[in-house]
């Protein structure tokens, strides 16, 4: 099975493990830039992924444009349209009402709470699933409530330093990044408590504590000064995770429906292919969104995002049928 096309017969734990090795590998080779550089890749690495061209176009928005491909299946999409329309029109509204009634720092404010929130959340919500947590009601109370502090570790952490912008969006940043400090401090036992209970009970818990570790990582490397790198650690785990998910799909649909979807199949992808291709699909469609279309449209179809991914994907939903999990 390939590692960003997915396969036909669903995807294993070893792949979603694999995408939080970049925690290691960047905690290292921040230590050797201090230790043996004394932080010259600090002063050289830019400010803002805005200085980074193209940053905006490979992160962020195409991974949101690649989980609305599968709609072009007639099946998948009837099943998902009950989570999906109420979305969106939840999310339109919020969009129209931020742009109108905020002003530019309160919007960035808006985008970063909710984008973290969605981000640690899905993967604290994967990883608590491979743990075997949500299956025990005794122990859903604490699942939430670690997912919840590493929601405020992302949330305070990205607002302290403007988000992936990296722009002032508040009057006091240390407070927010206390704040961050604070739940990272609190998760800490919190996870390593739940670890232990659900190893006991024979539950894998490699990606609740890789969670965790790099929680701890992205924090360090915001107070270390290195906010660039943080910012592309969780952004690297969550689009990497996402488009395993988006390919997966695609070639267990191939696989079971070939031409079931009418976009791949409009681009004459078939099987495997299809998997590889989702990723350049959506650069192209957002460099093409980032030029036509109003900022607003961007946002709601992004809230839309937010809004209907957990729910679709959840246990129990008809799409999760095609996405079994070994």
């Amino acid at each position: 099975m390939t590692f960003l096309a997915g396969g036909t017969k669903g995807l294993s734990r070893q792949q979603l493990l694999a995408v939080y090795a970049l925690t290691p590998l960047l905690v290292t080779m921040v230590a050797l830039d201090l230790g043996a550089f004394q932080g010259r890749l600090r002063e050289l690495l830019p400010q803002s992924p805005a200085a980074l061209p193209i940053y905006s176009i490979v992160f962020g928005f195409p991974h949101v444009i690649a989980s609305f491909f599968f709609v072009g299946d007639r099946e998948l999409a009837r099943d998902a349209m009950p989570v999906l329309l109420p979305s969106a029109l939840l999310a339109l509204v919020a969009a129209f009402a931020a742009m109108s009634l905020l002003d530019s720092r309160q919007v960035g404010l808006a985008l970063i709470l909710t984008t973290m929130v969605h981000v640690l959340g899905q993967q604290t919500g994967m990883a608590a699933g491979q743990a075997g947590l949500t299956r025990t009601a005794g122990w859903r109370a604490a699942t939430l409530a670690w997912r919840v502090l590493l929601a405020g570790v992302g949330c305070g952490a990205a607002t302290a330093i403007g988000g992936e912008a990296m722009v002032a969006v508040v009057e006091f940043p240390d407070a927010w990044l206390l704040m961050a400090g604070v739940c990272l401090l609190l998760s800490t036992p919190l996870a390593a408590w739940l670890a232990y209970r659900a190893r006991q009970h024979g539950g894998d818990v490699r990606a609740l504590m890789s969670m965790q570790l790099t929680a701890m990582g992205g924090y360090a490397l915001v107070l270390l000064g290195y906010p660039l790198l943080s910012i592309w650690l969780f952004r690297f785990v969550h689009d990497v995770t996402a488009f395993m998910v988006y390919g997966t799909l695609a070639n267990t649909r191939a696989s079971a429906a070939p031409g079931g979807n009418r976009l791949y199949s409009l681009l004459g992808l078939r099987s495997a292919l299809t998997g590889w291709m989702l990723w350049p699909m959506a650069i192209v469609l957002t460099y093409l969104a980032s030029l036509a279309v109003p900022v607003v449209a961007l946002m709601a179809l992004t809230w839309t995002h937010y809004l209907a991914e957990h729910r679709i994907w959840r246990h129990g939903s008809p799409l999760r049928k095609w996405l079994p999990l070994r």
